[in-house]
């Protein structure tokens, strides 16, 4: 499975991903992308993501299905 997310923010140039899973409502940080792509250590074996960051990103869920949760992104201006 791969989502993309995309944003017209010129100033924007940093997407990050959540992910929200039914047991834990909590949002949890998988990673972002900002120049170059990071991913928390706890999520490296599950997820994959690509990207500029500066229009558009995507997420792959890597076959797992603990991964079954809401997932979502947002564009923000880092400086």
């Amino acid at each position: 499975v791969i989502i993309k997310c995309s944003h017209a923010i010129s100033s924007y140039n940093t997407i990050l991903w959540y992910q929200q899973s039914i047991a834990d409502t909590n949002l949890k940080l998988i990673g972002f992308v900002l120049f170059s792509i990071a991913i928390e250590d706890q999520f490296k074996e599950h997820f994959e993501i690509r990207g500029d960051g500066e229009i558009e990103a995507s997420l792959q869920l890597l076959s797992d299905p603990e991964n079954s949760a809401v997932y979502y992104c947002a564009a923000s201006k880092t400086q």
